[in-house]
Formats: structure tokens, sequence, C-alpha cells
């Protein structure tokens, strides 16, 4: 049930991001990204051990340890997406 209510608190940040990212300054759409990256590593989490513990691949992973890896994960993908977008859009603008 944890992992359900994870996945869900990440699609929420990510739809205000999505819906709102002319309205919000960049620090509220940074504290975003940074707590949808946290619940989005702590679902990662939650799901490898749920997955370990099911299958007896290996003892159940700590899960701070765990969580930790998966957040700075997201977080690094986060961050190279939207340095990617920002390229394109700066290269569509300059070509307009």
């Amino acid at each position: 049930m944890h992992f359900v209510i994870s996945v869900f608190v990440s699609l929420c940040i990510l739809a205000l991001i999505i819906l709102f990212t002319e309205v919000f300054p960049v620090w509220v759409k940074a504290f975003f990204a940074l707590g949808g990256s946290a619940t989005t590593g702590y679902s990662i989490a939650l799901l490898s051990k749920k997955i370990a513990k099911v299958s007896k691949w290996c003892k159940a992973p700590v899960l701070r340890l765990s969580f930790g890896i998966a957040s700075v994960c997201v977080l690094v993908i986060v961050i190279i997406c939207s340095i990617i977008l920002k390229k394109r859009r700066d290269k569509k603008q300059a070509a307009a």
C-alpha cells in the first residue's frame, strides 16, 4: 500500500510541475523536483525490497540505503532531462 501511495504522490507532484510551470518561481519548481524525486525514489526502494522478499533473490535490502540511491538516481535523471529540454527550447527560440 505504501508503494501505491508513493507513486500517487509523485504523479501528483509531476502534474503540479507540468500544469503550473509558468506560474511557479524557480525555487518552488526546484522544491517540487526534489520532493518528486524523493517520493519516486522511495517507491522504487519499496518495490525493490518487495521484489527481493518475494523472489528470495537476497535478503531484503536496507530501505534507507536503497531509498537514498534511488532518490539520487531519479534526481540526476530529472536534472539531465531539464537541461536537455532547456537546450531544445533555446534552440527553437533562436530559430524563430
